[in-house]
């Protein structure tokens, strides 16, 4: 049998986490079929050290390609969604120079959230992570500014570094298989051959609510000053502890204001329309970002903790968030050992 490589690409904010997850665990039984996923199945060094992170590169890559040479297997899986922010044709180079054996049997594969689900995922997932602690205003000036939300002209890189070797999937849970990315994904992966899977879920990065997010916005603006990285490995951990207990009380999703989707309509509509016509062939972006103004709200909500929570969990969240801030000083590498599960 053939081997077949499969590239994950992302996008962020379109289940990768519940991907990766599966990979790792081993959650996917293939009828006589060896599927592999080399280390933790979160591939993110490989696209850093295209990056931000030059000095990985080219020992990741380098890695990688022992960790497959000397693994026996029928399709193998590189996945991060940190491509999505590395040039198309820089990811190919690497490709063809460390993995040149494969390079021939390679499938690159990204998902694609609808622009207004997309703003709302990043923009949430931003304050938990502490990237971005202002507005919901000034997330979204920010990512139009950067041109985010040209989907089809990044995609258009792909297609261009890979030809017909990369496939696109909109991440709409209407047109995924059974309506589940995990098993979208390994429809796509494994082109047919049947499997078992663990039913372990698929929403382990869901949103948190906006008192959740006030709370996080809150907590990250304390540690503007301290490592980055530690913020963000304090922001996966106590966004998943906050997210594993549910809210006493209901609350609500963040949701677009009117004015902000005035703002976002006519910067993705365009995009929209050529997703459609040169992606999929058929109504489908365009008519989710239409249909998002039916879910607008008129007034922003609140990202001030002060307007969710009470002055004396104000107080009790500051003097934990200041002795976690002693620690947050430390090499990531321990820091993170600490926090995570089993540390």
């Amino acid at each position: 049998m053939a081997r077949r490589l499969i590239l994950h690409v992302g996008d962020c904010k379109t289940g990768s986490t519940i991907l990766q997850t599966m990979l790792a665990r081993g959650d996917c039984k293939p009828a006589g079929l060896r599927l592999f996923s080399p280390g933790t199945a979160n591939h993110g060094a490989l696209a850093r050290s295209l990056g931000e992170r030059k000095a990985l590169y080219p020992a990741r890559w380098n890695a990688i390609a022992r960790r497959l040479d000397g693994a026996e297997w029928d399709v193998a899986v590189l996945s991060t969604e940190l491509f999505e922010f590395i040039p198309p044709a820089r990811v190919a180079e690497a490709v063809n120079t460390h993995l040149a054996p494969l390079a021939d049997q390679i499938t690159v594969i990204a998902y694609v959230r609808p622009h207004v689900g997309r703003v709302l995922s990043q923009c949430a997932e931003n304050l938990k992570l502490g990237h971005d602690t202002g507005t919901q205003a000034d997330f979204l000036k920010s990512f139009l500014k950067r041109g985010r939300l040209d989907f089809a002209g990044r995609l258009a890189g792909w297609r261009a570094a890979f030809g017909d070797s990369f496939q696109m999937r909109p991440f709409i849970r209407s047109r995924l298989k059974q309506g589940d990315i995990r098993h979208d994904f390994l429809d796509l992966v494994l082109q047919g051959t049947p499997y078992t899977l663990s039913d372990s879920g698929q929403d382990s990065n869901a949103a948190l609510p906006v008192p959740d997010l006030a709370l996080m916005r809150m907590l990250q603006q304390r540690f503007a000053d301290l490592p980055l990285d530690n913020r963000v490995t304090f922001g996966k951990q106590f966004g998943r502890l906050l997210r594993d207990r549910p809210p006493t009380t209901a609350a609500e999703p963040l949701r677009l204001p009117r004015a902000l989707y005035d703002l976002l309509y006519p910067a993705a509509r365009a995009d929209a329309e050529r997703l459609d016509a040169e992606w999929i062939g058929a109504p489908c972006f365009l008519p989710d970002l239409e249909a998002a103004r039916d879910a607008t709200i008129p007034t922003p909500q609140s990202l001030e903790a002060e307007d969710h929570h009470s002055p004396e969990t104000l107080r009790l969240m500051a003097v934990w968030a200041d002795l976690i801030a002693r620690q947050m000083g430390d090499e990531p590498k321990d820091f993170g050992a600490r926090l995570r599960d089993g540390a």
